[in-house]
């Protein structure tokens, strides 16, 4: 399901900023981008990830922010650093300059990347939970549109699934006004056991009832679990799979209503689409 969040937490000495968005998939992919190295760090955002997010693609951006200016040498290192050469320039009789010096101490005094303190992490943590929070009412948000479009789908399909129940006994009554008024064409009576077993034998083929049962059980699951807390995506696709399997072997046995069938098929594609935003 699609959403977004953001979450920012400072103190006096750093700010943190967490940026979420998820978009639709089958499965969960998590990608962290940060401007500072996470280390460990980094798997235990993942695993808390996974406990509000099942489903997704999930982009988290994380920005961290010294809120003093900080100078990107470490001048005590610098210092000594320069002190170290021109001694051992002194002691190897070597003609060393003070700016050869002072340039060869640069490379040596660069401050290493900041290990994240606990400090930042607690602050990262705190971002990260207001980021959620907003992703989680988003997604809500747009669970609620998806819901009453599923309500409305399902409308459309009960409404086209009523026709193939009015019309399925008109079917079968011209089937067999068709067999009688052949077979009186052929000088049989009804009565005649060649004319009973062919009405038999067309009957059972064009027998639909076992796909209407199986259908509306799936159908009132699909409703029910439109109403449940847990996680209900691959449920609810598996059971518009079976829906659709029903539909089209009941197209096939009796195709004066392929009308009827074509239209359900039709919005259980669309609610396929759809499921794919749910967890």
């Amino acid at each position: 399901m699609t959403g977004v969040g953001k979450g920012v937490s400072e103190n006096e000495n750093w700010r943190a900023v967490v940026f979420i968005r998820t978009l639709n998939s089958k499965g969960l992919e998590i990608s962290i981008k940060s401007n500072m190295p996470l280390y460990e760090f980094e798997l235990d955002i993942r695993n808390f990830l996974k406990d509000y997010i099942k489903r997704g693609t999930v982009s988290l951006i994380i920005q961290i922010e010294p809120k003093l200016e900080k100078s990107p040498l470490d001048l005590q290192s610098l210092i000594r650093t320069f002190q170290t050469f021109k001694s051992l320039s002194q002691e190897l009789n070597i003609n060393l300059s003070d700016d050869m010096a002072f340039y060869a101490s640069l490379r040596y005094a660069e401050k290493k990347e900041e290990e994240l303190s606990e400090e930042i992490k607690s602050l990262v943590n705190q971002a990260l939970f207001q980021a959620l929070r907003e992703l989680v009412q988003s997604r809500e948000e747009e669970g609620r549109k998806l819901k009453e479009d599923f309500t409305e789908r399902i409308k459309i399909i009960k409404a086209n699934l009523t026709q193939i129940l009015e019309r399925k006994e008109e079917v079968l009554e011209r089937l067999r006004h068709r067999v009688l008024e052949r077979a009186k064409e052929l000088g049989l009576p009804e009565e005649n056991p060649t004319v009973l077993n062919e009405i038999v034998f067309l009957l059972s083929k064009m027998d639909i009832e076992e796909e209407l049962t199986r259908f509306k059980v799936h159908l009132e699951r699909f409703e029910n679990l439109l109403n449940s807390e847990e996680e209900v995506g691959r449920r609810l696709d598996f059971l518009l799979q079976e829906m659709h399997r029903e539909i089209n072997t009941l197209g096939n046995k009796m195709p004066e209503l392929s009308k009827w069938a074509v239209e359900i098929k039709v919005e259980i594609d669309r609610l396929k689409q759809q499921v794919a935003n749910v967890e």
